[in-house]
Parts: C-alpha cells; sequence; structure tokens
C-alpha cells in the first residue's frame, strides 16, 4: 500500500493519489506492483526495496546517484503473541528510508502505526531542504523506542523472576526465555545501527547543520545507552534462567530422595507381614503375643530406618 503526504508539518498534512513535488511517500507492505510503480516513477532501485522489506536485511547505507538509501532497524512488538511466554513478542523489523529528489520514501513489512505518528507530529516540513532533518527525526524516534522498550523488558524481567520465586511453573521461564530471544535480536540490531551512524558520522555522508549535528550525536547516545541496557538485560535474564533451572533441578532431586526414602521406610512393613503370611514355620508363630512383638520389630525396623534417612537428611 502507498500513501502519499503533502505540507506536513506538526501532525498536520494533505494527502495525495499522485506523486507531486515536496511528498512523503509512506509504503506499508509493498507488493509487486507497487515496487514496479515506485521503480518506474522514483527510479528506486528494486534490490533495494526487497532488502527493505526482508526481515532478515541489516541495516546500512548506500547511494544511486544523488539519492541515498538507508536501512534501519525498528523495534517491533508482535501482536500474534500476547503474553511473553507464547512466543518472542519482542522483534526487530527493517525500514527502508529513500532520499530521492525533493521526497522521502519510507518502505516497511509492517505498519508500524504508533511510530510514524511520532514522526508526524514532530515533522517540521517535507523538501529537498528537510530531507536530513527528517531522516533525523527518525532515527531520533527509533532511539526513543529501542530505549523505552528497554524499560518495559527490564520491568517484565523483574515480573518474571518474582513470579518464578512463587511458583517455580514453566510459564515463567519460557517467558524469559522469549524475552532473552527478544533481546538478542534487539542487541544485533542496536550493535549495526551504532555501526551505521558512526560511518555516517565519521564519513560525513549527511550535510548537518549545527542543531542537526547536535541532535544526530544525542541519537547516537540514546542508541549507546539502549544498547548497554539490552547487554544488561540479557545478562540479567540469563542468570536468572540459569539460578531458577539450578533451584528447580534441585527441588527435583529432593523429591525423588524423599519418595525413594518414603518408599523404603514403608516396605519394610509390607515385607514382614508378607513374610508372616507365608504356610511354612516361623519364629514366634505359637506364641499368643505373635502379634504385637511383630508390631513392636516392624516399628523398631521402620524407626531405625527413618533415622538413618534423616540423618542423611533425605526427609
Amino acid at each position: 500500500m502507498i500513501t502519499i503526504y503533502k505540507n506536513l508539518v506538526k501532525n498536520t498534512y494533505e494527502h495525495e493519489t499522485q506523486i507531486t513535488d515536496n511528498n512523503w511517500i509512506r509504503v506499508i507492505n509493498p507488493d509487486q506492483m507497487d515496487l514496479n510503480t515506485l521503480h518506474r516513477t522514483l527510479n528506486i532501485p528494486m534490490d533495494f526495496m526487497k532488502e527493505a522489506i526482508d526481515i532478515n536485511t541489516r541495516p546500512t547505507i548506500m547511494s544511486e546517484g544523488d539519492m541515498m538509501l538507508f536501512i534501519i532497524h525498528l523495534p517491533y512488538v508482535n501482536p500474534e503473541f500476547k503474553a511473553n511466554s507464547e512466543g518472542i513478542r519482542y522483534q526487530t523489523i527493517p525500514l527502508g528510508i529513500a532520499l530521492v529528489g525533493t521526497h522521502i520514501v519510507t518502505i516497511c513489512s509492517v505498519d508500524m502505526t504508533h511510530f510514524f505518528e511520532s514522526f508526524m507530529k514532530c515533522c517540521d516540513g517535507l523538501g529537498r531542504e528537510k530531507q536530513v532533518q527528517n531522516l533525523l527525526d527518525l532515527f531520533h524516534i527509533t532511539s526513543e523506542r529501542y530505549l523505552k522498550l528497554m524499560h518495559t523488558i527490564e520491568y517484565e524481567i523483574a515480573e518474571a523472576e518474582d513470579e518464578l520465586s512463587r511458583s517455580y511453573r514453566n510459564s515463567e521461564l519460557y517467558t524469559l526465555l522469549y524475552i532473552n530471544d527478544g533481546l538478542l535480536d534487539m542487541t544485533i540490531s542496536l550493535k549495526q545501527m551504532l555501526h551505521l551512524m558512526r560511518k555516517i558520522n565519521k564519513e560525513r555522508l549527511l550535510d548537518l547543520f549545527p542543531n542537526a549535528e547536535e541532535r544526530f550525536e544525542d541519537t547516537i547516545i540514546e542508541l549507546e545507552q539502549a544498547y548497554s541496557v539490552a547487554e544488561i538485560n540479557q545478562l540479567n535474564a540469563n542468570n536468572v534462567m540459569d539460578a531458577y533451572g539450578n533451584i528447580i533441578q534441585n527441588n527435583v532431586s529432593h523429591v525423588v530422595k524423599l519418595l525413594t526414602a518414603l518408599t523404603i521406610v514403608l516396605s519394610i512393613p509390607t515385607v514382614i507381614a508378607t513374610i508372616y503370611g507365608m504356610n511354612v514355620p516361623l519364629p514366634f508363630q505359637e506364641n499368643e503375643h505373635a502379634f504385637a512383638i511383630l508390631i513392636v520389630i516392624m516399628v523398631i525396623l521402620t524407626g531405625v530406618v527413618a533415622g538413618i534417612f534423616y540423618k542423611k537428611k533425605y526427609f
């Protein structure tokens, strides 16, 4: 789907049916017809557009004539999973950004509504002279969303840890496992994003005005903070899973030992009773107090064995 915006200033805009001048062209999950239209109208390379909707694409920057092409990774909460224990909710998704003539083109395989609502609120106009500012706005919103999501994940790890301390259920372990997988994806994406931003800064690929340069540096700092928090959260999730995995294993081992000890203790009276149920000559069988004697013997043997297990801390 292709949506064309014009005169976008602080969330006020006009919709266009055709590409004119100074447009923001927002492309969501394009089909082949949409890609052909963009390639024919704006001469955007087909390979770039296909990479922008490939979830395995890594952040990169390239140029094609006077066209600047970027692919960045956005943090993404998968709506298919309502709870962290159901699957990997926290993921990253590629976003292609093309600075073409007087236009800015964004291409994404999913509808990142909240992300682009933030962009529309802070956008201060479109056109060639605003392209770099628009690009920095997209970068800055991305870094802010990473930081916000890292704090959310940090809270959910603490919540899962608290649940584990009370229940030891599999769902909490699955929650930590899937959060950890999402953090791994984000850590890789943030590392690649930082590499991309440093390359832009080092090679001076963008013509930054003083205010824009400060905003660009702030974005790098926020990405570095998000990367550090992601690493810490990932380490924390790993440590919690390892710790509670060992605790659960120890608890299972203790239960097995307890059940084994109880089985042995309870089998002593059964064995004695079984022996005296046989039709063969046995000690005390002629004694009028045979039953009482056997009960005393059972109690003594059971107590001795139970005492041995208690000393060995099986109980």
